[in-house]
């Protein structure tokens, strides 16, 4: 029979010690701490069995990204961006609705919206829709946050012509 009193004692102790290894770790330390532990799983697992979760894994890596016909169909962090459109009318495959879902996610977008995006478009396809529409819709800042976003240079998205400020 085991003392409670003992047992509440070194569950305390217990609970704290993994966070505040993991705190004291280093994330390459980490890093390799994870490797070994796939690696030990891995080591469990038949032959067959690797081969069907690295087949898993390929597919995975290699399946078209998941496209959106409307911006009604993106996640919520998006929809709540583009609430001063009707996201159901905003079509993904329309270049200047396109436009406005990536220039209000790049502006206002927080990390999950931005990863969204991302996993969307390539890098190069942002740049080249943002050059394509020279920062349409926006002020100076705006257009300075999208240029410092994309690593685009005035030349591809020009100050708004003086005497116009785009809202």
């Amino acid at each position: 029979m085991k003392n409670p009193h003992a047992v509440a004692l070194g569950r305390l102790g217990g609970v704290k010690g993994g966070l505040a290894r993991a705190k004291a770790l280093s994330p390459r330390r980490r890093r390799e701490i994870a490797k070994q532990a796939g690696a030990a799983r891995a080591l469990a697992l038949s032959a067959a069995e690797r081969q069907a979760v690295a087949r898993r894994a390929a597919a995975a890596r290699w399946a078209p990204k998941a496209r959106i016909v409307t911006a009604a169909e993106a996640p919520a962090v998006v929809r709540r961006l583009l609430k001063s459109y009707d996201p159901a009318h905003l079509r993904w495959a329309k270049l200047k609705h396109r436009y406005v879902i990536v220039r209000e996610v790049l502006l206002r977008g927080d990390d999950r919206a931005v990863r969204w995006l991302r996993g969307l478009l390539f890098p190069r396809q942002l740049r080249d829709l943002m050059r394509r529409f020279a920062g349409a819709g926006c002020n100076d800042i705006e257009r300075q946050k999208l240029r410092t976003a994309l690593h685009l240079t005035v030349d591809d998205i020009p100050g708004a012509p003086s005497g116009v400020e785009a809202s």
